[in-house]
């Protein structure tokens, strides 16, 4: 997961908007915010590390966030964006670095050369603080002539103390016509508490969705490779056996895309009999990721609800979860919160639980490993 894959098949709409995005910086002028939102897999992390590369290409400066719930303070976020804006302080003037707001440029030792090291300045909480460091980043892209691209992942790990100071910041340097571009990536409810605020600064930021591939996305995405890279054909019944057996979950593609490559027995041209053989590490290296995600769910409740949720299908109102366990609100609250802050599941909605990736439902279903 996160790897850019040779094609991103089914996700044209996605690659449009980043590409606007990338061709606006391009020109120095400001570029839209775009919330990518899916479950773990469809490809949100790799279409961000894809639209940074082609931003580099470029000569747009790119910088990378993460989200971390641990990181209270932003502490993190503020420094790992301080440390990817250093080129824009290069040669910076003593005017330029007055009119800064977080970030502090040391004089240098002889007065008539540009400034020296950089550290942030104190602020009266994270959320100025990150503020004020993007506005900073703007302000130096306007004045150096380089266009920036922030890209921030997992925003759903931290969106209130995180996602409302970025907004404000990038919605206050389109006003100013800088070149700050934004690219986010989160769980499908990512910031959908922050767009029913209604904040002015939310208005600027879109959002599309990730989902399953349909057939012609799974097409696409064996296809192109082969024909690419070997000029090789793959067969109907090849992209068929393909698409039924990953269900369009891009990770699972990926899966069989490379387990393919490796099984192709004519150079020309990619039959059934070769998907067969590739089914067989795909099968493997499913049950390995599944496995590992199991391994993860604490025993007791937290096992139980993971267990009830899978037979209610991966995705079913937490009421009718307390009905099958006979169980509390209050007694289910905790399992509950450690399957979210592992990444096991996720909330599609007030009073709804469901996991976080497709296929691990019917997994525990088919292989009850809860009696192993």
């Amino acid at each position: 997961m996160g790897l850019v894959p040779p094609d991103f098949g089914g996700r044209d709409e996605p690659l449009r908007r980043a590409k606007t995005v990338v061709d606006r910086l391009a020109r120095g002028t400001p570029a839209p915010f775009v919330l990518y939102r899916g479950v773990r897999g469809v490809g949100k992390t790799a279409l961000l590390a894809y639209v940074r590369q082609q931003a580099g290409r470029r000569g747009i400066l790119t910088a990378h966030l993460e989200a971390d719930r641990d990181d209270a303070e932003l502490v993190g976020v503020r420094r790992g964006l301080l440390h990817e804006a250093a080129p824009l302080l290069e040669g910076v003037d003593r005017d330029l670095a007055r009119r800064l707001a977080a970030i502090s440029v040391s004089p240098a030792a002889d007065p008539t050369t540009p400034a020296g090291a950089a550290t942030l300045k104190p602020a009266p909480n994270a959320a100025a603080g990150v503020e004020a460091l993007v506005s900073d980043v703007a302000l130096l892209a306007g004045a150096t002539g380089r266009s920036v691209l922030l890209t921030v992942d997992e925003v759903h790990e931290a969106e209130d103390r995180l996602l409302r100071p970025l907004l404000r910041a990038a919605h206050r340097a389109a006003q100013d016509a800088l070149p700050l571009g934004m690219l986010l990536s989160g769980l499908p409810s990512a910031a959908e508490h922050v767009f029913r605020e209604g904040q002015t600064y939310t208005e600027r930021l879109e959002r599309i969705d990730l989902g399953l591939l349909d057939r012609v996305g799974t097409a696409i995405a064996i296809r192109g490779p082969f024909q690419r890279d070997a000029s090789a054909e793959v067969d109907d019944l090849v992209v068929d056996a393909i698409h039924d057996g990953s269900g369009g979950y891009p990770w699972f593609v990926q899966l069989w895309g490379a387990a393919l490559w490796d099984a192709a027995s004519s150079p020309h041209r990619i039959e059934l009999p070769d998907a067969r053989q590739a089914g067989v590490e795909v099968h493997d290296r499913v049950t390995a990721f599944f496995a590992d995600r199991w391994s993860r769910v604490p025993s007791g409740r937290a096992t139980n609800l993971v267990v009830a949720l899978a037979e209610a299908g991966g995705d079913v109102e937490v009421g009718t979860l307390l009905e099958t366990l006979d169980l509390t609100h209050q007694a289910i609250s905790p399992a509950r919160r450690d399957l979210l802050d592992l990444g096991l599941c996720w909330s599609p909605s007030r009073g709804r639980l469901a996991f976080t990736v497709p296929g691990f439902a019917s997994w525990i279903a088919r292989t009850r490993p809860q009696d192993g």
